[in-house]
């Protein structure tokens, strides 16, 4: 049988969301400003691999 999903476990997917969508906006303004990866990674605490995605739709990663 399916689990049936009730609504704090709704509520905990829309805030894992905005928490997500908050965090991409910030590294975009952060490369944006000129700020590094590993910088910006720090600050997160997420994965390197995260930034140099969106940086990429960017194209402000130097090449290394």
């Amino acid at each position: 049988m399916a689990k049936q999903k009730n609504a704090s476990d709704s509520i905990t997917d829309r805030l894992d969301t905005l928490i997500r969508i908050t965090q991409d906006l910030f590294i975009l303004q952060a490369l944006v400003a000129g700020a590094k990866v590993d910088d910006v990674r720090k600050a997160l605490k997420i994965n390197k691999w995260r930034v140099v995605n969106i940086s990429k739709s960017l194209n402000l990663r130097e090449a290394k």
